[in-house]
């Protein structure tokens, strides 16, 4: 794409972009050292960078780069859009034409809209749509009892056969926000997490069919939000992981967690509401037309 935008230097161009290129503008965006970030350009199959050519002295050029998209792909959902926009005055329509070329490659994307990479204004007026959100929960750790559905038992994950926890941990691929799990989340420590605190809901056959991880970080838990297979979910055995994943955190002394969740609906935010956690973060989730 050339000329469809104009700015300070003349068109604004879009064009591919290695994954090298991508990891050094994922660091400027995110502020963070490139090792950090060079596994989110591993992960996209594609990527383009977004940039205006400034004419310099004695017919000398420069290009200024005003952001970079890569597509991370989703099991059920196309690709997730990671990257951004810098702060300028064209981080909108730079936005919409980094996200329209990317739907053109990979029809379907979705995208996490914080404001400040991926402003989700210009997004939304062309017709993309809120389909859920990551939101971080933080309360005091609950104290509820709930028994998980008849013939299902809860193990800690450091109990559990590593193809029970690989069957546990893509019971939400499905999801929106998801991906698809790699063989080495179902490693001891994986994310950071606690394998005694961590639980895995186990069906009548040993099968992986739930999990809820956690791990105890400066005297507070981080907790994934449970995931549950698709055919469980009209039951308790939401409540019951994270009641079971709370009665451990107690058993440690802790008194107060945080929860990460992507793309819960709304019945499930209900429910963790209604168990005194609150909504300390939010950013939404938008989807292509």
């Amino acid at each position: 794409m050339s000329g469809a935008l104009t700015g300070e230097g003349g068109p604004v161009q879009v064009e591919r972009l290695s994954g090298e290129g991508l990891t050094t503008v994922l660091a400027a965006l995110y502020e963070a050292p490139a090792e950090a970030v060079a596994w989110m350009a591993e992960a996209c199959s594609a990527a383009w960078v977004a940039f205006e050519v400034h004419p310099g002295e004695e017919g000398e050029v420069r290009e200024v780069v005003l952001g970079a998209a890569g597509t991370r792909p989703s099991p059920a959902h196309g690709a997730e859009l990671l990257g951004g926009v810098f702060a300028t005055a064209l981080r909108g329509p730079v936005a919409l034409a980094l996200a329209d070329v990317a739907r053109a490659e990979a029809g379907r994307v979705y995208v996490f809209a914080e404001g400040h990479l991926f402003p989700p204004e210009p997004l939304l007026q062309a017709g993309w749509r809120e389909v859920g959100a990551y939101r971080r929960l933080e309360g005091r750790v609950p104290y509820r009892r709930v028994d998980p559905p008849e013939g299902v038992t809860l193990r800690a994950l450091a109990e559990v056969p590593v193809p029970a926890r690989l069957e546990a941990l893509r019971t939400s691929e499905d999801r929106v926000g998801h991906h698809a799990v790699s063989d080495e989340a179902a490693l001891d420590g994986a994310g950071g997490f606690d394998p005694e605190l961590s639980v895995v809901a186990l069906n009548p056959e040993g099968r992986g069919v739930g999990v809820c991880r956690a791990v105890i970080e400066d005297g507070e838990a981080r907790v994934d939000a449970p995931g549950v297979h698709p055919l469980w979910r009209h039951t308790a055995l939401r409540s019951a992981l994270l009641a079971e994943v709370s009665a451990r955190l107690r058993a440690r002394g802790v008194t107060r967690l945080s929860i990460d969740s992507w793309g819960d609906t709304a019945e499930e935010l209900a429910h963790d509401l209604g168990w005194g956690l609150h909504v300390a973060d939010e950013t939404p989730l938008l989807a292509s037309p």
